[in-house]
């Protein structure tokens, strides 16, 4: 299939995207062979829809995860054809459970946290839009994020933001548990080969996996789900392999990480030693300068003491 493009973000952190949708399209056109030129154009201003990922060929335009699903399939690129009708089943099922649980803690994590959204989430967008862009495409996109969070999570429960958050965390870990319960000790999900499912949750969790975020309360138990992170882990290196470049880079940037570690590490102690050297000069000037007066008393008292002044020189006895 010729001309077909795909408009994504652009890769970071070891992901070829940091988008989940973008991944989700990314690795179900992977698992399909299908050949289609990769464009991260960092511009959703060109979609008709504002956002990225794009399936453009033969003059039509696609956006949404689905659609493109449908499109591919329509062109006998799909991976599912093989599956059964209770297996497409539990393909629907635990897409709608990610949409409607992990999915908002997703957009909470990276939009709704002010602390991700001012130190990774902002900066990263706004270098990747470029100037002007940078000045509204993330506050933009953080207001539909936020809004939709807002909105769609228990709009009718009277509860603090706080309290509206641990639920919303809550309801992702036990997502994840889930997912994990029905991967199992399989390498994906429905066996051997990958589905479209395992195209979602590979969007899903990717980026929680790789992202440097400051804050991520979903880490630690995706960290408890091994086979999960496996299965991220096999995907990224069978279907999206680091080239020479790239590893180079990885390598250089995990030095840089260490030797920051490293400093970081040694910093208490440091300091520690040159409080330490300070107070002993301080204490060295101090007894030097005691006792260097101490010496110089002594030496006075010992020639006479102050009572007994001799007489200045050239001064004769006073005529009667």
């Amino acid at each position: 299939m010729a001309d077909m493009d795909l408009e994504v973000w652009k890769g970071d952190w070891d992901l070829p995207s940091v988008d989940t949708n973008c991944l989700t399209v990314l690795a179900y056109c992977k698992f399909s062979g299908v050949s289609i030129d990769i464009k991260a154009t960092n511009n959703p201003r060109k979609s008709p829809t504002g956002c990225l990922p794009v399936l453009r060929h033969n003059g039509s335009a696609y956006t949404k995860v689905t659609d493109i699903f449908s499109y591919l399939r329509r062109k006998n690129w799909g991976i599912d054809f093989e599956l059964n009708s209770k297996q497409s089943a539990d393909i629907l099922a635990f897409t709608s459970l990610l949409e409607t649980k992990l999915l908002p803690a997703i957009l909470h994590l990276w939009w709704g946290n002010s602390q991700v959204f001012i130190d990774i989430t902002r900066p990263w967008y706004g270098s990747a839009v470029g100037f002007p862009q940078s000045l509204y495409v993330p506050n933009r996109m953080h207001k539909a994020a936020t809004d939709r969070v807002e909105t769609e999570c228990y709009p009718h429960l009277e509860m603090t933001p706080q309290e509206k958050e641990n639920l919303i965390y809550k309801e992702a870990q036990e997502c994840i548990t889930l997912l994990s319960k029905r991967l199992g000790n399989k390498p994906f999900f429905f066996g051997k080969t990958p589905s479209s499912l395992d195209a979602i949750v590979f969007g899903y969790l990717a980026p929680m996996l790789k992202a440097p975020l400051p804050v991520n309360p979903l880490s630690k138990h995706l960290g408890t789900c091994y086979n999960l992170c496996q299965l991220c882990s096999r995907i990224l290196s069978k279907y999206f392999p680091l080239s020479r470049e790239e590893l180079e880079e990885k390598r250089k940037r995990e030095e840089a990480e260490k030797a920051r570690a490293q400093e970081l590490g040694d910093f208490p102690h440091r300091t520690r030693n040159i409080v330490l050297a300070v107070l002993f000069a301080l204490s060295s000037m101090v007894a030097f300068t005691f006792f260097t007066g101490m010496l110089a008393l002594e030496i006075v008292d010992a020639d006479g003491g102050g009572d007994n002044m001799s007489e200045p020189k050239g001064q004769g006895k006073r005529k009667s």
